[in-house]
């Protein structure tokens, strides 16, 4: 209830500031490094978080940066996924697309090994690009949560730079170095390395990590340029993944998992070697990357662009096994921007083509210890091996025509992927190709109705194309099948209005999108045997409202964001083919499990001086169900809300230098990142922490 006062009055400060001050909304205020991004803000929503805004903020990792925006939400779907417009737990994951300067990090496959995307630490990061639900035309499959595009310093290599910076606190600490240098007035070269170590929540927890980079910028002619850029990360440490609940209240931060005694091997006579393991999850993790970006500007009014990418490591997190995913991703997108309709009605108008083509691959293998002789207590090596390839060959056409104070954008792409996948498990084994083939499209149309007004519409249809698990049908009785299930369909409609009153800025959109055929993988028992299967049973809505404020005044900054989510999931009329009726779920009324329906960030920045100022951030999430069946009810229960003031003060004048510090979670909220089934198992949010460092940039 106080957060709703709070709000309120927010919104009711803001209405009473609006005045007649002429301003003109401005149509290019945030140029994107990305010709595709450029094309899609003034018919969508999408936010953009700059360097400066994370700097200011005393943020550590990218989680961190995205938890704070209100229709994001991550961990509560599980450890490291990101949630973007209530996608909810089974479906965040496959429902989103990240993305490192264009190219795609998108894990394959999440179990049995999760990942977070903490891969680019926040001093590298130069802006951050979320499309919130869609973009299908761009990117392809499993955009119906949304789109991460996070940029680094690979556009940014025609200007380089210099930098000292160390910041330390409760959390840890950091080292930043960087080196910029003009070579010759064609050429640039920058060079970087971070060493971050940070201590996590438990006693004796920790992650190590280095990250390094090398880059070029080469002007090759006044139409012709090229970047080139290289990064490796290697992270180490030990973690609690999660906690018993009365664990948790028994030892707090002092908790020490117990030491397991688990198979290393087997003698020459098949007996088993055992070793004791400390019972944390290990933090390893290595990476490396390249991306080259290419730019020709072909004449007056067309330019091609080319970004291609490779990228290859692993990351293994298991508390009781040496389990590594090994992944590997490479590839090639290209667009040609043409500008058409010079000097006419049309003024303005563009058709941008793109041609994509990528392979993403994902590897892990280990050993099953089958009985050989009871008795004897002998076994035998069972190798498991689970490969994963998804081959994407794309073409797509935007074009976005101008007229007068209309715009308008019509989309359309086809995909087609190749899913291929080599799995020897512990009873069966399967080898095969599934061919899938989509198509998507969008309409979007908006109307500026004055210098400072707009609204729009659209609609988007898209799809997410199955994931490492579910990609497959697996029973006791045959081989590894390719799944008989459907790609999931997805129709999105939006609307959205953008105005500036006086010194204030808003920002408001609404969405609702549906499916009817969600997958889902499920246990079915049939003549077959006992297995597992992907099913196209399951209908779902969502919609929601996404509200977002601004205001200047004086020397004061102040923002204001809030998000509001609900869904619903039924049956589709078709579980019948595939469930016993004593294995239906009752679904609830009260919206998708682990999706809270509101959330609110207000933020607030006050300017002492042009080189003081001090910043504070609150943050409410509000709160959600943890059951799906509503018999679960009131074993599962509701997870309550949580609130989150940040505080920080900065210090920074004309020659380059900057000091800053602040307290994360000022007030020591305790809550959980995660809450498992009955409250079993959780993860424990940070506590209070301090922080504070000095940057020299030069």
């Amino acid at each position: 209830m106080k957060t709703n006062i709070l709000f309120l009055t927010f919104l009711f400060c803001n209405t009473v500031s609006f005045a007649e001050t002429t301003i003109h909304l401005p149509e290019s205020n945030i140029q994107s490094d990305y010709v595709e991004i450029n094309k899609m803000k003034n018919l969508k929503n999408i936010i953009v978080i700059e360097k400066k805004e994370i700097q200011e903020k005393g943020y550590t990792n990218l989680s961190a940066v995205l938890q704070d925006i209100p229709n994001i939400h991550v961990g509560t779907t599980g450890w490291g996924e990101i949630d973007i417009r209530g996608q909810g737990e089974g479906n965040a994951a496959k429902n989103l697309q990240v993305l490192i300067d264009g190219a795609p990090i998108t894990t394959l496959v999440n179990h049995p090994l999760q990942t977070n995307y903490d891969v680019v630490p926040v001093e590298n990061i130069e802006r951050i690009e979320i499309i919130p639900g869609g973009g299908s035309i761009i990117y392809g499959s499993g955009t119906a949560g949304g789109v991460i595009n996070i940029t680094t310093n690979l556009s940014r290599l025609h200007r380089p730079i210099n930098i000292v910076e160390v910041s330390a606190g409760t959390g840890g600490e950091k080292y930043n170095l960087a080196f910029g240098h003009r070579v010759t007035k064609k050429l640039n070269v920058q060079l970087s390395y971070l060493r971050n170590n940070q201590n996590l929540y438990f006693k004796d927890t920790y992650r190590h990590s280095n990250y390094f980079t090398a880059g070029l910028h080469y002007q090759i002619s006044d139409r012709q340029n090229l970047s080139l850029r290289y990064s490796t990360l290697t992270e180490d440490g030990k973690f609690v993944r999660n906690i018993l609940y009365k664990k948790l209240n028994q030892d707090g931060k002092n908790y020490r998992p117990e030491k397991k005694k688990v198979t290393a091997g087997l003698d020459k006579d098949g007996h088993k070697i055992e070793k004791w393991m400390d019972g944390y999850s290990n933090a390893k993790r290595n990476m490396d990357s390249f991306n080259l970006s290419y730019r020709f500007r072909l004449g007056e009014n067309s330019t091609y662009l080319m970004d291609a990418f490779y990228n290859k490591g692993h990351f293994s997190n298991m508390a009781l096994s040496d389990q590594t995913m090994y992944h590997h991703t490479y590839g090639v997108k290209n667009k040609l921007d043409f500008f058409y309709a010079k000097n006419s009605a049309f003024d303005g108008s563009s058709l941008l083509i793109g041609l994509d083509s990528y392979q993403q691959d994902a590897k892990l293998e280990y050993n099953d210890y089958k009985f050989l002789d009871y008795k004897k207590k002998t076994y035998y090596i069972r190798p498991l091996s689970f490969k994963y390839k998804k081959k994407t060959n794309a073409f797509y056409l935007l074009n976005t025509l101008k007229y007068g104070n209309w715009e308008s954008s019509q989309g359309i792409r086809r995909d087609y992927t190749y899913w291929h996948f080599d799995k020897v498990a512990s009873k069966n084994e399967g080898k095969e190709t599934s061919h899938r083939h989509n198509t998507n499209y969008e309409f979007s149309l908006a109307y500026k109705y004055r210098d400072t007004g707009r609204i729009y519409a659209r609609y988007e249809r898209g799809f997410t194309s199955p994931d490492g698990l579910e990609i497959t049908d697996d029973f006791s009785k045959q081989d590894i099948k390719p799944t008989k299930g459907k790609d999931e369909i997805y129709d999105l409609y939006e609307i959205g209005w953008r105005e500036y009153f006086g010194f204030t800025t808003i920002n408001l959109t609404a969405f609702y999108s549906f499916t009817d055929n969600e997958m889902s993988r499920n246990y079915v028992f049939n003549e077959l045997g006992f297995g597992r299967k992907t099913i196209n049973i399951l209908k779902t809505k969502r919609k929601g409202i996404e509200l977002s404020l601004f205001q200047k005044l004086g020397n004061l900054e102040l923002k204001e964001s809030y998000a509001y989510l609900k869904g619903k999931r039924t049956y589709n009329g078709k579980e019948s083919q595939f469930l016993d009726p004593d294995d239906y779920v009752d679904w609830s009324n009260t919206g998708l499990p682990k999706v809270p329906k509101q959330s609110l960030t207000l933020e607030a920045k006050y300017h002492f001086s042009p080189k003081i100022s001090v910043g504070l951030r609150y943050k409410y999430n509000g709160k959600y169900s943890n059951f799906s069946d509503l018999r679960q009810k009131e074993e599962e229960g509701y997870i309550k809300s949580h609130s989150v003031t940040d505080l920080s003060l900065h210090y920074q004048n004309e020659k380059g230098f900057h000091l800053y510090g602040g307290i994360n979670n000022v007030f020591n909220e305790k809550y959980f990142e995660y809450t498992g089934s009955k409250m079993y198992t959780i993860i424990p949010a940070e506590e209070r922490t301090f922080f504070v460092g000095a940057k020299y940039q030069f």
